[in-house]
């Protein structure tokens, strides 16, 4: 099995479509198809299953879709520390939540590149538990999570907060204060559950007597920046946190509904071990210095 055919895999797995992938990687479909059923027939199990919603990975195929994605991680990890390796650099490897990277942690990197010339960065996205998993199995030094950890191993301090809003686009009928009863006569599209934000949604609207089975979701996306789009081209309201909409907001393509006595903050903590890997107290400074700069760096 090779690292490419578990690359188009994992390309498949997210647009659900053998025929998209296909056209994108200049292949033909009956040669993707086949490269897919070679992997079924190495694993011993089906992947896909085809529905009126496209492909659709089965049990196998979300396991087999976890662990693909680490080992492509991984291996260009491997490949960027080699690259760095003879070019005399060394590498600081950071990972944070899907909002966190997209949305703050960019504009630190540039700050830490200028403050340590002789660094590489990498940044990647994923949700916070993987997070915390890549730092504890040394795959990342530094990490962003939502909430806090309390692992032994791991030093975890919060760096900043944001809120979760209520937006909508800037020409949509709405009024602009709305109680929790009255947004359920609008659509709602939001991401899935493997952000936090969503779950965090789930919770604070619970607590409030109400469940999100009562509302009017349309949608369930995987991407924040989709959810945006389908927001401003008023397919419904969205709960999105504040910092992945403000440009939009500014450049009033987005504006925020109040929402009565809903107020949803949360904190993003960086986290790293305790102990430097190798003794290699120049990365512990790098460390430190994130810690005491992204406050002020958020893009």
């Amino acid at each position: 099995m090779q690292l490419e055919h578990l690359n188009l895999f994992l390309k498949i797995a997210e647009q659900k479509s053998i025929s998209k992938v296909a056209g994108a990687s200049h292949i033909s479909q009956p040669a993707l198809s086949l490269q897919m059923q070679k992997i079924e027939d190495t694993l011993g199990c089906k992947l896909f299953e085809r529905s009126n919603r496209g492909i659709q990975l089965t049990d196998a195929g979300l396991i087999t879709q976890r662990y693909a994605a680490q080992l492509i991680f991984t291996y260009n990890q491997f490949l960027e520390e080699l690259n760095n390796l003879r070019n005399h650099n060394e590498t600081c490897r950071v990972v944070a939540t899907q909002v966190a990277a997209n949305y703050a942690i960019p504009c630190s990197l540039v700050k830490a590149k200028e403050r340590f010339p002789g660094y590489t960065f990498t940044l990647a996205s994923m949700p916070s538990r993987d997070v915390i998993r890549h730092v504890m199995e040394n795959q990342a030094d530094i990490g962003f999570i939502v909430g806090e950890t309390d692992d032994s191993e791991l030093y975890c301090r919060n760096v900043f907060s944001d809120q979760i809003v209520l937006v909508a686009a800037a020409d949509y009928t709405v009024r602009p204060s709305l109680s929790l009863e009255a947004l359920k006569s609008h659509p709602l599209v939001l991401l899935d559950e493997s952000y936090s934000s969503y779950r965090m949604i789930a919770e604070q609207i619970k607590e409030m007597g109400f469940t999100l089975e009562e509302f009017n979701v349309s949608y369930h996306l995987d991407s924040t920046e989709a959810v945006k789009s389908m927001v401003i081209d008023k397919n419904g309201l969205s709960f999105l946190p504040y910092m992945a909409v403000k440009k939009e907001i500014y450049l009033q393509q987005l504006k925020i509904v109040d929402t009565e006595d809903f107020c949803l903050r949360y904190d993003v903590s960086i986290i790293f071990k305790h102990r430097p890997e190798n003794n290699n107290y120049q990365l512990t400074t790098v460390k430190k210095y994130f810690e005491n700069m992204v406050p002020t760096t958020i893009c």
